[in-house]
């Protein structure tokens, strides 16, 4: 059962994690573009950086939390342990959204006050 949780737990988060990441490229391209109207290059600049950054940290996690598996012995323990797991990784894409769009204000206040 171990491994079915492994499986079950990578294949869910990597594709939640794909999907977020997408999303929120595509869509915050024309968001960062907004705020950096007049450098197009600077504003995709800033959007391939916190994609693969997204990416590289989300990516991180779901591999250092495979070693803390609980053995699982039935299908509730599994359902269990994946949507306790699932629910961090997608509190963390929340946290790490939020901090993205704050950084981003900071950077067209800064910028745009120059």
């Amino acid at each position: 059962m171990d491994l079915a949780t492994y499986i079950t737990y990578i294949i869910i988060s990597g594709v939640t994690i794909i999907y977020v990441g997408n999303e929120c490229y595509q869509n915050g391209k024309i968001y960062i573009e907004n705020f950096f109207p007049n450098d197009l290059k600077f504003a995709n600049g800033i959007n391939n950086v916190l994609r693969t950054a997204y990416y590289i940290l989300n990516l991180g996690i779901v591999i250092f939390t495979l070693n803390s598996i609980n053995n699982i012995e039935n299908l509730q323990q599994l359902i269990e342990e994946i949507t306790s797991r699932l629910s961090f990784i997608v509190l963390l894409i929340a946290f790490l959204h939020g901090i993205n769009l704050i950084t981003i204000y900071i950077s067209h206040t800064h910028f745009k006050n120059k």
